[in-house]
Parts: C-alpha cells; structure tokens; sequence
C-alpha cells in the first residue's frame, strides 16, 4: 500500500509545475527544453524529497521507539537546531570566512554542525559509563533552546540579504536540489536502508522496557549510541541540504503506527516509503499551489503535520495513546 501511494505520487510530481509536461516529452523528446527541466531540476527534486522524507521519519520512528513517547521527534536531540546554527553562522559571517564563499561550503558546514551537536548530547548525557533517555531528551531541550536563541541573535544583526537567507534556510526548501548533491549526501540519507534488517529485533525488545530489553540479550547502551548517531548523520544530511523541514518526523511514524501497530519490522520500512511521499506531496503543492512563485516546504508541512500532532495531544490526554 505504502509503494502504491510512492508510485502513485511520482509521475504526479514529474509531470507538475510551471512548465507542463506530458508523458511524451519525458520519454520521446531527448535534448528538448523540457527534457532538460524533467532530468537536470525535477527529476533530482523528486528523488531528493522521497530520500529526505524517508530519512526524517525513519529518524523519527527511532527517537518515539528510544525515548517510547509519540511526540518525540529529531529535532528535539537539538541536531536540526545545530545544524541550523552552522548554517546561520555561514550566511551572516561567510564573507570573513573564505571557506564558507559557496553555498557547497555551506552545506558542508552545517553538516558538520549537526555531527558536531549530535556526538556533544552524546557526551554530556553520559552519566557513569550510562546515557539515560531522560537525560538525552533533556540536554537536547537544552541545546534546541541555545541553538536558536543563536540563531535569534544572528537574525538580529544581519542585513537584509542575510535575514531573507536565514528565513528561507529555516523555513526549508528543496529548490536547490540537483545530481551533485545528491551524490555526495545521498548515501547518508539512504543509511537508515541498511540498518534496519540490523535494528528491528532490538527495538522490538526495547519497547518492552530498559530491563526486559537487557535480560532479552540487547546490549541497551550500544542500540541508544547507534541510534543517535545514525540519526545526527541522516538528519544532519537532510538539513544540511534543505533547511529545516518540521513535523515529518512526528506525524509519519504516529500515523504508520496507528495503522500497522509496534513491529519494527514493518513500522521502520514502511514509514521510511510514506515519509518520502508526504514530503514529494507537499513539495509539489509548494511549487504548484501559486506558480512561479515557491512556497517553502516548511510551511506546507507544518500546516498538515500541526493538526495531526493536535491529534494525537489529544489522543494522549484521553489516555488512548
């Protein structure tokens, strides 16, 4: 059902946007002006949404099974926040930096950011050999509240260049999406892929409890500094090239939850396919609902995520979640 939705969503995303296109033209049209838009600017904005989507809600899937609460998402591990800080520090400081000149570089460094931030929660959660859940959630509060009031002060004093940068950088867009990109973080935003055949059984075992997952053989430090790790990498990668895109990462691994139940051997490759087909979805309404003009895909995915995660508050509070 989840590839059928895939399947169903592409040949919509491809043929859609300013410039129509009709099936001929992909196919029969080689070396036109709309083959060269389909191939070198939609093609690659596709495969980009359904692997950044995958990857955030992969992502978040294992931060609700890690921390076993529903409303848990990546961003709360304060990754997406450092991630988006380096970013800041780039646009507003890149003209003093020489390496921070291209958008590459940028790119590049918020990256770094993300790893940086993700393997400094790591650090600061460890309490005698032992990284508790609680501690990790709080710490990443921490560093969210930080990051962002960072981020606060350098809106403050960039120009307005800068300030138009920053905004779109943090309200996420795929706009800049091409093959070079693609290549070289790409394998980060596919690593979730390889690792669930590897994970499942573990979080399965996990959301029995700390203790039962323990007597049932699972080496519980190792699963929590895998999972953290793979999702600094992942979702470093996903904001590192598109900014902040918000609510993926809660409202996808709820819903496949609803539907299919606890087993994380359906839940991670599930929500991995229907991550990526919520953000094809809504980075098609972006730049379709008021062509030429491009709404970020932030906005598109708040507005759907933001009811949905409502819901679920107030599922919670009746006590049925």
């Amino acid at each position: 059902m989840s590839l059928l939705v895939m399947v169903t969503l592409i040949p919509i995303a491809a043929l859609s946007g300013v410039y129509k296109i009709d099936v001929y033209t992909l196919f029969y049209s080689r070396g036109t002006i709309m083959h060269e838009i389909f191939i070198n600017l939609r093609l690659p904005r596709i495969v980009l949404a359904l692997l950044l989507g995958g990857s955030l809600s992969w992502s978040g899937a294992i931060m609700q099974g890690l921390f076993r609460n529903p409303i848990v998402d990546p961003g709360l591990a304060g990754i997406t926040a450092g991630a988006s800080l380096f970013a800041g520090v780039g646009i507003v400081f890149g003209h003093f930096l020489p390496f921070l000149s291209s958008m590459w570089s940028l790119v590049v460094f918020s990256f770094f950011g993300s790893l940086v931030t993700g393997f400094s929660i790591l650090f600061l959660a460890r309490q005698n050999g032992k990284s508790e859940v609680y501690n990790l959630l709080l710490i990443g509060i921490a560093v969210n509240a930080i990051c962002y009031s960072a981020i606060g002060l350098l809106s403050y004093i960039a120009n307005d260049a800068q300030l138009r940068n920053l905004s779109f950088w943090n309200l996420g867009s795929l706009g800049g999406a091409n093959w070079n990109s693609i290549g070289h973080f790409g394998p980060f935003l596919i690593l979730p892929i390889f690792f669930s055949p590897f994970l499942y059984r573990k979080f399965n075992a996990f959301s029995l409890g700390e203790p039962q997952a323990f007597h049932l053989g699972i080496s519980v430090e190792s699963l929590k500094n895998l999972s953290l790790v793979l999702i600094g990498i992942s979702v470093g990668a996903a904001v590192s090239l598109t900014g902040t895109i918000n609510f993926v990462g809660i409202v996808v691994p709820h819903m496949v939850r609803l539907l299919i139940g606890q087993d994380y051997k359906f839940l991670l490759p599930i929500t991995y396919i229907l991550g990526g087909s919520l953000l094809l979805l809504s980075d098609t309404i972006s730049r379709t609902i008021l062509a030429p003009t491009e709404i970020p895909v932030g906005i598109i995915t708040a507005l759907i995520g933001a009811p949905f995660f409502l819901f679920i508050l107030y599922q919670n509070r009746k006590g049925k979640i």
